[in-house]
């Protein structure tokens, strides 16, 4: 994941000011340039020159970190598109306000931006207070690998653990043998002189999941929130498809029941749009079928 270019939005409330200092923190490590984009779903009174505001944060946030900041044109939601269209991260606060009264999932500035925009989406939920340091990585949905590859390029150094979640349909043991075998190939295939810190684990590591299991409970958003609530990582990596507005109106995704829902997760999660997964699809070998939790 090589990432020359993020964009932030912000209305100046306290989760959208984690987001910007949560991109001010990525563009210094990345070396990248930082772009200031105000993107509000109605706007506030107390900010009569939100433009104004933006730049004066943009100065802030370069003198702080040294960085190349700019302040974008606000232009709505089409701004937030173009924008996101040539950068190679976006970041966020989750944003799950409407301004219609329809249900937020379809509505709100996140579901429009996950329909559209062509670049991950980091969804900040924290105060940024230090790098990142354990990435949950789902790895049922990165059969090429980009999702692993996505978590250690964001942040190079954190501990990047592949959770597979348990599913009927193929079995659990040979789903767990994949994620094992692509962890090991990884471990062999990477060359830089600081690798990260890979893990594997899968739905029986968690006392909670183990419980679920055993009841019959097969759900991969579930199992993922209750293995990040007993591993306390920091980001969450999983892969999104694009929806219609339709199916998010009738039923709530994986984002959005993890951002939102009651299995929620406390932690930021980044998310990368299915085309990018799938386009780095390759052969993988089979591997064993382990089921005991590695480290």
């Amino acid at each position: 994941m090589r990432i020359q270019t993020i964009v932030a939005l912000t209305d100046f409330s306290t989760t959208a000011e984690h987001a910007l200092d949560r991109a001010a923190l990525l563009a210094a490590h990345h070396g990248a340039r930082l772009e200031l984009l105000y993107a509000a779903e109605q706007q506030d009174a107390k900010f009569c020159d939100p433009q104004a505001r933006l730049e004066q944060r943009a100065r802030q946030l370069a003198r702080r970190h040294g960085l190349a900041v700019g302040a974008l044109p606000n232009a709505g939601v089409a701004a937030v598109l173009t924008a996101a269209g040539r950068a190679d991260l976006l970041v966020m606060d989750s944003r799950l306000h409407g301004r219609r009264p329809w249900p937020a999932r379809a509505t709100g500035l996140l579901a429009r931006v996950l329909r559209a925009s062509a670049c991950p989406v980091l969804v900040v939920q924290t105060a940024a207070r230090a790098p990142y340091a354990h990435a949950l990585v789902h790895a049922s949905g990165d059969a090429g690998g980009a999702l692993q590859r996505s978590a250690i390029g964001l942040q190079g150094g954190a501990t990047v653990e592949l959770f597979h979640a348990a599913r009927a349909l193929r079995g659990l043991p040979l789903a767990c043998g994949e994620a094992f075998a692509r962890a090991l190939r990884s471990r062999r295939q990477q060359a830089q002189p600081q690798r990260a810190r890979l893990r594997v684990s899968d739905a029986f590591e968690a006392r909670r999941n183990r419980v679920g299991l055993a009841t019959g409970g097969l759900d991969a958003v579930r199992q993922l929130a209750v293995q990040q609530q007993s591993t306390r990582a920091d980001l969450l990596v999983l892969a999104h498809a694009r929806r219609s507005l339709l199916r998010d109106l009738l039923q709530a995704g994986k984002p959005h029941r993890l951002l939102a829902g009651p299995d929620g997760v406390g932690c930021d999660v980044l998310l990368v749009p299915g085309a990018l997964a799938a386009a780095a699809v390759r052969p993988q070998a089979m591997g064993s079928g382990w089921t005991q939790a590695a480290s």
